[in-house]
C-alpha cells in the first residue's frame, strides 16, 4: 500500500467512522519510537477483534499510523495469512 496515499485518503475519524473504537491500542501517536511489522513503519496500531460484516470473517484487522498518518492496513484472515487493504478496499468494508 502507498504510505502517501494511504494517508492522505483516510485520517483517524474516518477509520473510526468506518470501523468504530479499536478494540486494542498498541503504542501512541506521541510515541518517538517506531516499530516495523509486516514491511509497515509505525508508531501506533489499532487492533479490530473479528470486524463484523466481513465475507471472510478474518480474525483481526490491523490498521497502522505514523503519528496522524494512516501508512497501512491488513486484515487476518482465518487461516492466518495476512491481506493488505487499501483506502478504497477500508472504504468499501462500511
Amino acid at each position: 500500500m502507498d504510505e502517501t496515499e494511504q494517508g492522505a485518503q483516510l485520517g483517524r475519524n474516518d477509520i473510526v467512522r468506518l470501523f468504530g473504537t479499536p478494540d486494542h491500542t498498541i503504542g501512541s501517536v506521541n510515541e518517538p519510537r517506531l516499530t516495523v511489522e509486516h514491511g509497515i513503519e509505525f508508531n501506533e496500531k489499532w487492533v479490530y477483534e473479528k470486524p463484523p460484516n466481513e465475507p471472510s470473517r478474518p480474525t483481526q484487522r490491523l490498521i497502522y499510523w505514523q503519528r496522524y498518518d494512516l501508512v497501512g492496513a491488513m486484515r487476518v484472515e482465518q487461516d492466518g495469512h495476512l491481506v493488505p487493504e487499501s483506502a478504497p478496499e477500508l472504504r468499501s468494508r462500511s
